[in-house]
Formats: structure tokens, C-alpha cells, sequence
């Protein structure tokens, strides 16, 4: 059925060329009229389901942001018997930031726990500035990781390595490059025990520079605290709604024992992720908290430090669903792109388009407050497109680099390894 609005297109449209095609002298017939007509008509239907999609957003991003825990004002019971805490930490080649992230774990504010850094055969001053903070702290170990054998990844063989050195009633792994306030681990282990979990993850503060580090790094807390319903991972026991990440993942140890521990995820690319999902598809209660300023990370420097470490794992992560990225193309261009164009579609034939106007409205409302609530670069408001873009190109370089030279990161090639 053709909406009010395709008609007012199709006779401006007419209107502007007199009743002929361009560049032909002849009335222009029925037939293509009708052709065109619901060529507008699909159009404009795209453009309403966009404008929904950013309306299912918005509601996501302001639910998130209202009923998810933020532990940085969930004051910790002074009065609880706590449990002794692990912090493991894999570390390869991780000078430039190790210094700081290190000493932050080692500074908590928390009456038993130690830090196992697992020092992953690093080839840069990693060891001497461990060695170093060693002097300084006594809740420190450093152990020498070795090379993983024949199906494992660097990280999860790291991990494991950790693991089974550590004395913890609850494990926290993280990586070499996370900041932590001091009173973070008092506060999340106070939460764990008030509702009974068998995991936590923490979502970190992101910390960029530059305009095109901001603009790619933006996708992570569009995806995690607007376009994904993070408030269902806490409300369900549906395996698939889980999280994890490399900025916080505390784990009661015998859930993780019971799960298999890292040896179930020697080849998964994106272990952290994983992880959440082997311990919530074992039965065992997950939540996912906001961490606000109790944590913070710079993940790369720099846009192309962005792209080169994206890349490492997004096609591999998702070899095993190819239909996944053609998915991901289409959907996008709906959410991100067409609205630009269909507001320009209609300035070009005289109309305003209702539909895009609501969608570019609502997709610069959700962008303005996900910047405003996370402390993001207040321009990500404006760069959806470039973001969009940007990913496009992640995901093609990562395609073309896993077919042509497999799985490379940190100086170790991998190989045709397939994640999990």
C-alpha cells in the first residue's frame, strides 16, 4: 500500500522533471511510475524500521543506565567475611602500561588477596619492570609463562598457567593494560557475595585519544550498553546472554573448576567472552555491573593500533557463523547510513522524510547520552557514520589477514586456529 508521503514524492518528482525522464523527450509512462513509486515506498519502510531500532535503543541505553548496579557508589558491608581474592594478569610485551596496572592491582583496598602476574615470554622490558614492582610489593608474584602447546592460544594457555598457581577462593582475571581504584575489589566482591554469583563482570570506563580512536572505540559502548539487552544477562539463564571482558572477570574458583577451567577454552579467540558463557551455560548465576570510574582502560593508541587490534580477533571470532557478517553488514547500513541518505533522498525530491528525521533523532539522542553517562568524547555524537565505516574496514582487513596469513598476534602465528 503506498503511504501519503511516497505520493507527495512521486509528484515532486514529476513536478521537477515535467512529466518526462531526463535527458528523454518523452512522457514518462505508468508503468515506470509505479516502478518508482515503490522503490520510495520500500525505502521509506526501511527508514520506519530504522527509526524503530533507535527507539529500541534508546529505551535499552536509559534501562541499562538505570537498573544496572554501578559499583562505584555501592558502598562495600564493612562487616563481611571475605573471601581470599587471586588477581591473575598475562602480560606479553606490555612496557608502555604495565607499571601503572600493576600497582593499581596491588594497591586494593581488600584484607586478603595476592597478584600472580604471568609474564608470557615478553621480548620487551616487561620483565625488568616486573622484577621492580616485585621490590615494592610483597602481594606479588611474577611466574614465567611458557609457549603454549599444540591447540592452545597465547592468552588462555597464560591464564591457565595463573590459574593453577593461584590460591583464591575467587579468581579475577584481567589484562596488562586495566587501571583499577583501590577500593574496586571491596566493592565487587561485596556485591558477588550480596547476590550470591558465581561470576562478575565489570564494564570499564574507556579511556581514547584522537578523533578516529574515539570514533571506532565508540562501538564497544553503543553495542554493550544500547544496541544489546545487557539487562537480560543479569534476568536470565539463557547461556547466550553473557558477558565477560579483559577489564574484569571475577570468578568464583569452583564454578570455573567445574567448567573445565581454561582447558575448554585453549582455542577461543575472544576467551573472555567465553568464558561467561561456559560458566552461565554450566547453570551458574553471571551478573554484568558498570564499574564507572573504579576502572579504566585505554584498549589501543591510536586509530591504527584500533583497527590492527580488532582485527587480530573479529573474523576469527565469528569464522564459524558465516552468517554473521553479512548480518552485521546489512544491519549496519540500516541502523547507521540510510537514515543519512534518506534525509538527503527527500531534500533532493522537495519532502522531508519523516522516518529519517526520527531515526537520525533518536541515533544522535542515544550516541549524546552514552557519551554524557560514560565519559566519552562528547563528538562520538557525530560520527555514527565514520564508526560504521571504520568497522566495515576492520572487519574486510580481518577477513582478508585470517585467509591469508591466519591468526597472528603478539608475534605468534597461530595458524587456521577456529575460535569457539
Amino acid at each position: 500500500m503506498l503511504t501519503g508521503e511516497c505520493l507527495q514524492c512521486i509528484e515532486a518528482q514529476c513536478a521537477a522533471e515535467g512529466g518526462a525522464f531526463q535527458g528523454i523527450g518523452r512522457p514518462q509512462k505508468p508503468l515506470f511510475r509505479l516502478i518508482r513509486c515503490y522503490n520510495t515506498a520500500m525505502l521509506e519502510g526501511l527508514l520506519w524500521l530504522s527509526a524503530g531500532l533507535w527507539v529500541l535503543f534508546c529505551i535499552q541505553a536509559v534501562l541499562n543506565r538505570l537498573l544496572l548496579a554501578d559499583l562505584s557508589k555501592r558502598p562495600a558491608t564493612a562487616g563481611n567475611d571475605w573471601p581470599f581474592v587471586s588477581i591473575v594478569a598475562p602480560a606479553r610485551d606490555e612496557e608502555k602500561c604495565i607499571r601503572q596496572a600493576v600497582s593499581s592491582f596491588c594497591r586494593q583496598e581488600y584484607p586478603a588477596f595476592e597478584v600472580i602476574v604471568v609474564d608470557d615470554r615478553s621480548t620487551d622490558a616487561t620483565p625488568t619492570i616486573l622484577a621492580d614492582l616485585q621490590h615494592e610489593f610483597v602481594n606479588l608474584r611474577v611466574i614465567q609463562g611458557q609457549d603454549p602447546a599444540a591447540g592452545w592460544l597465547g592468552k588462555p594457555n597464560a591464564l591457565e598457567t595463573g590459574r593453577k598457581q593461584a590460591r583464591g577462593d575467587w579468581l579475577l582475571f584481567v589484562d596488562a593494560d586495566v587501571v583499577y581504584a583501590p577500593d574496586l575489589l571491596r566493592r565487587a566482591v561485596d556485591y558477588c557475595l550480596a547476590k550470591r554469583l558465581a561470576m562478575l563482570f565489570a564494564f570499564p570506563r574507556l579511556i581514547t585519544k584522537g578523533v578516529l580512536e574515539a570514533a571506532l572505540m565508540s562501538s564497544l559502548v553503543l553495542v554493550c550498553l544500547a544496541v544489546y539487552p545487557m539487562l537480560l544477562v543479569n534476568w536470565t539463564r539463557w547461556k547466550r546472554l553473557a558477558v565477560g571482558g579483559g577489564a574484569f572477570n571475577l570468578v568464583r574458583r569452583d564454578a570455573l573448576e567445574a567448567c573445565g577451567a581454561f582447558e575448554s577454552l585453549k582455542g577461543a579467540v575472544v576467551d573472555d567472552v567465553m568464558l561467561g558463557r561456559t560458566v552461565k551455560g554450566a547453570g551458574f548465576p553471571l551478573h554484568l555491573a558498570l564499574a564507572g570510574p573504579l576502572i579504566h582502560v585505554r584498549m589501543y593508541e591510536g586509530a591504527r593500533a584500533t583497527v590492527r587490534g580488532f582485527a587480530k580477533n573479529t573474523y576469527p571470532g565469528v569464522v564459524q557463523r558465516p552468517w554473521f557478517l553479512p548480518l552485521l553488514f546489512v544491519v549496519g547500513a540500516l541502523v547507521s547510513l540510510l537514515p543519512y541518505f534518506g534525509l538527503v533522498h527527500g531534500f533532493a525530491v522537495g519532502v522531508v522524510c519523516v522516518p529519517a528525521c526520527i531515526a537520525l533523532a533518536l541515533m544522535h539522542l542515544v550516541l549524546a547520552g552514552l557519551a554524557w553517562w560514560h565519559r566519552q568524547p562528547w563528538y562520538i555524537t557525530f560520527l555514527n557514520p565514520v564508526r560504521e565505516v571504520g568497522w566495515w574496514w576492520i572487519v574486510l582487513r580481518s577477513m582478508w589477514r585470517y585467509h591469508r596469513e591466519g591468526l597472528i598476534w603478539r608475534g605468534r602465528n597461530y595458524g587456521s586456529i577456529l575460535s569457539r
